[in-house]
């Protein structure tokens, strides 16, 4: 049972990691999904020896005690508001009813926007308020191993106000055009298969400003059943074969 709860939980990080990594370069990666499986879980293999060493426990601590309240909390809490607010719940809604074919519930919505950001950032609060040097046991950590613990828990977290300077310095306009620009959606989201793609930029054309999108019936027409200039194919989704 142990064993199968931990590839539950690997099988979700991993897919996750793996996905965002193919996503960003689908020309090299979509067709070397297995060796990128594979070369990720042999660097996370080769990380994760100096935690079952001898030593291995005050290791573990160090990275549980900087790394998975400090950082996660903040870094979820920073997921959740851009989701909800800055690339938008009733877009990301429309991206999951494009994807699985219904609409989830508003209740969504109200956690990512409302309940969850509001949870989150008071856990953070009260850890970072909790918060004193790192021990185990009666043992206490020397000023280096504390030192450590900080630029491990601070690794997850300087990439986003890094990103973020270079995107403002890289970014045309001025201070205030391009913190707007940055904070918008990007037009060049989107899935990265090409079929679904096509898809996806239709239903984007139907975006009315109530924020709801309609997704027009999918034909399946060909030479013998359709005619690609009717008025039919023209107000569809139609997609002609041959």
């Amino acid at each position: 049972m142990k064993c199968t709860n931990w590839f539950n939980y690997k099988f979700g990080m991993f897919e996750t990691m793996i996905s965002a990594f193919i996503d960003e370069y689908p020309k090299y990666l979509r067709n070397r999904k297995m060796l990128l499986t594979a070369f990720v879980c042999f660097v996370e293999f080769l990380l994760g020896i100096p935690c079952i060493m001898e030593g291995g426990i005050y290791v573990l601590q160090i990275i549980d005690w900087y790394c998975a309240v400090f950082s996660l909390m903040l870094l979820s809490f920073t997921e959740c508001v851009v989701i909800a607010w800055v690339y938008g719940a009733d877009r990301f809604l429309s991206d999951i009813e494009l994807m699985i074919g219904y609409k989830p519930s508003v209740w969504w919505k109200i956690c990512w926007k409302f309940i969850t950001p509001i949870v989150i950032i008071g856990v953070w609060l009260f850890s970072v308020i909790q918060l004193k040097p790192v021990s185990y046991g009666d043992y206490q950590y020397p000023d280096w191993a504390i030192a450590a613990g900080w630029m491990l828990g601070l690794a997850s977290i300087l990439p986003l106000p890094a990103y973020a300077l270079f995107g403002i310095l890289t970014t045309d306009g001025t201070l205030i055009q391009r913190i707007s620009k940055l904070t918008k959606p990007s037009p060049l989201w989107g899935p990265a298969v090409e079929r679904y793609r096509i898809k996806y930029e239709a239903s984007r054309s139907s975006l009315g400003t109530s924020g709801e999108i309609y997704f027009p019936p999918t034909i399946m027409c060909g030479d013998d059943n359709c005619n690609p200039d009717s008025e039919q194919c023209a107000l569809s989704n139609t997609k002609h074969i041959s």
